[in-house]
């Protein structure tokens, strides 16, 4: 595995406020994977990339038909 991101590098990646991923997480209302090293939380770039994946829509009706909370 390559370098693991911090809170707010993962965030800058998914272009998003490193306040809003630490809220997915700690909700688990987006199901990010995250490792705990010690007392830090850090994100493999491959599982950021794979989220990435799995959250990109041709068009909004597919984003709907999904189910997923769109937090």
């Amino acid at each position: 595995m390559k370098q693991p991101l911090n809170n707010l590098a993962a965030a800058k990646h998914l272009g998003v406020a490193a306040a809003t991923l630490q809220y997915w997480r700690s909700t688990g209302s987006q199901e990010i994977p995250f490792m705990k090293v010690g007392g830090r939380v850090v994100y493999s770039l491959s599982d950021l990339d794979e989220w990435l994946a799995q959250h990109t829509y041709k068009h909004t009706g597919e984003y709907n038909k999904v189910g997923v909370d769109h937090e």
